[in-house]
């Protein structure tokens, strides 16, 4: 799973240095504290702390449990 293409469907990317930053879904987030390391397929945010990768994203954007995401993920893939 690609962390890009998931955020960016949640929030607007900007290319920095290294990363790619937004505004963070996770809290109330006035500058671009989201930072996504595409290389990593990681993220990061320096406000909230929240941090992880695609599953973890998805959990947190969903309110979802893990078993839920890989659940829903699965489910997905298969259908294709």
């Amino acid at each position: 799973m690609d962390l890009v293409e998931i955020a960016s469907k949640h929030i607007l990317l900007q290319q920095s240095r290294k990363a790619l930053k937004g505004r963070c879904p996770f809290h109330n987030d006035e500058t671009t504290s989201l930072m996504i390391i595409a290389q990593s397929n990681y993220f990061k945010c320096m406000g909230c702390g929240a941090e992880g990768g695609p599953v973890e994203f998805l959990m947190l954007i969903d309110g979802k449990s893990r078993n839920e995401v890989v659940s829903q993920l699965a489910k997905q893939e298969f259908s294709v």
